[in-house]
């Protein structure tokens, strides 16, 4: 075993990405690889991912595996069958292994991880804590189904839109034109072999989602629309768990995934309508949810040592 060395794994939708840090948690090494989402990939497929990048983290740290812990935050992959089928595949990475949802690191980032994450990238989920430990969730349901608010909805969304237009049936967009120019087509019924070439993966449509915060922001009247209403829906998770848990009236949020983190208008969007009714009283965003996962147990470890 690799005497206190950490490693965070944050398993999303479109990538997995793995910090290492030493006991007093400075970064060692890191790297990022495909996405380990099992609903996307298959589980199969995922725990290769995982052992790959995590033997990749080992050679860039200049160590051999296992680490003394590692904590996967895996979306897709949190059930019972997940773990059953991944943890005999990643037990020889680390000393110590903590699988859970990949929300859950960003509740790592809060005072005595207590209060609500709220994850928003290539999918969606909330997940939160009280002070009794007790956890709840919301959203994560897959693509099928929910991920609400999320990159993946706002280009199902604006493809809705597109649609509708084209049909007759909906108001004029400005992201008809853009739709048409990112795929370089004339036929708008071209688009039907772009959306479903088995090529196109859900991250490379959920990345898309740009055109709908970039066309809100020049004024496009569905784009905001369809703004508006992801970000209420995506509230609407971070509410749930909220109330499931008894918090309030005052409560931490922790946001997460590249649409909270780095799109102030989507943000403001959604901590403007959780305000409607709860006292948000601190908002951390959590940019490096790995980093924060193997910091944490580097206190944790630190503080069985004490």
């Amino acid at each position: 075993m690799t005497a206190r060395l950490f490693a965070g794994i944050d398993g999303g939708g479109t990538k997995t990405a793995v910090v290492v840090v030493d006991g007093s948690g400075q970064e060692i090494a890191r790297t990022v690889s495909t996405t380990s989402n099992a609903a996307v990939v298959g589980h199969e497929q995922a725990a290769a991912v995982l052992r790959e990048v995590m033997a990749e983290a080992a050679r860039r740290a200049g160590v051999e595996l296992p680490f003394a812990a590692a904590w996967f935050g895996l979306s897709g992959s949190d059930r019972p069958e997940d773990h059953a089928y991944l943890r005999p595949r990643l037990e020889n990475v680390a000393a110590e292994v903590t699988m859970t949802n990949d929300a859950e690191l960003a509740l790592a980032g809060l005072p005595d991880r207590v209060g609500v994450a709220i994850v928003a990238g290539t999918g969606s989920i909330s997940l939160g804590r009280n002070g009794a430990g007790e956890k709840a969730r919301a959203g994560g349901w897959g693509h099928i189904f929910s991920d609400e608010g999320s990159g993946w909805e706002l280009t199902r969304q604006m493809l809705r839109a597109f649609a509708a237009e084209r049909d007759g049936r909906g108001p004029h967009t400005s992201l008809t034109d853009r739709l048409m120019a990112h795929w370089q087509i004339e036929d708008p019924f071209s688009i039907i072999n772009r959306v479903y070439d088995p090529a196109t993966t859900k991250g490379d449509l959920a990345g898309m989602s740009r055109m709908v915060i970039e066309e809100a922001a020049k004024g496009d009247a569905v784009s905001i629309r369809i703004l508006d209403d992801a970000a209420a829906d995506l509230a609407s998770l971070g509410s749930a768990v909220a109330h499931r848990l008894a918090l309030g009236p005052e409560i931490a949020i922790a946001l997460v995934g590249g649409l909270l983190v780095h799109v102030e208008a989507y943000r403001e969007r959604v901590l403007h309508d959780l305000r409607q009714e709860w006292i948000v009283a601190d908002v951390t965003l959590i940019d490096d949810p790995a980093l924060t996962a193997a910091r944490a147990l580097a206190t944790s470890y630190q503080g069985a040592l004490s």
